[in-house]
């Protein structure tokens, strides 16, 4: 990454950062959980600990961390018709930013999958610090998921390999008729799962396509 590359990532981080005031916080509870994801942030830099526990796995790409902005994210939801009664999956959840969101303004019962620990920990500690019930995160691989409740699937899989995709959509199979599945950048071929269109998102790297598919 270049250095205007780099200061451009910065830049659209806190323009990100004050839209998420400008949106949400409203909810004084809301803005209380981002603040808190804010101060985390400056103890332990979420960029680094990621970039740390892939280097020590020997992974090719080290800088594959990212979070989905809430404005994006409220436009996948209102693209899946995300409901209450919904269960919402999100494969690589980071610290759970995410699925806080979800989890507050949409209300359904919410699962983060990631396998870096020291997050889960971050995500586990806000969680019972501010008491949110529908909501719960998975110290796993995303393969060891379980898809057979999920009714939303949320895939930011930018960096992931052919091997790990093919992997996911299999185990998608067991996702139950009519469930929704989001991914970043690419659509999911496969027989199980229809394409069922595809929308604008921005992300701090730039925009991109966001591909919507329903289990057939």
């Amino acid at each position: 990454m270049s250095i205007g590359d780099f200061f451009s990532v910065k830049w659209r981080i806190c323009r990100d950062q004050a839209e998420a005031v400008r949106l949400y916080y409203k909810s004084p509870r809301f803005a209380l959980l981002d603040l808190s994801f804010c101060l985390l942030s400056l103890i332990s830099n979420p960029y680094r600990v990621c970039r740390k526990f892939l280097q020590k796995r020997g992974e090719s790409d080290v800088y594959a961390y990212g979070e989905t902005p809430y404005s994006t994210l409220e436009k996948i939801a209102k693209a899946c018709e995300a409901r209450p009664s919904d269960r919402w999956l999100e494969l690589g959840s980071g610290r759970g930013k995410g699925c806080f969101w979800i989890a507050h303004f949409i209300g359904c019962e919410t699962i983060g999958v990631e396998w870096i620990p020291s997050f889960i920990r971050t995500a586990h500690f806000l969680k019972n610090c501010f008491g949110t019930k529908n909501l719960s995160f998975q110290n796993q691989n995303m393969e060891e998921a379980d898809f057979s409740k999920a009714t939303i699937v949320y895939l930011y899989g930018t960096s992931f390999s052919d091997e790990m995709i093919s992997s996911l959509v299999q185990k998608m199979e067991a996702l139950p008729k009519g469930a929704r599945v989001v991914s970043i950048s690419y659509p999911l071929e496969c027989g199980h799962l229809a394409n069922a269109g595809s929308f604008p998102v921005l992300f701090p790297w730039g925009g991109t396509e966001a591909f919507l598919h329903h289990k057939i």
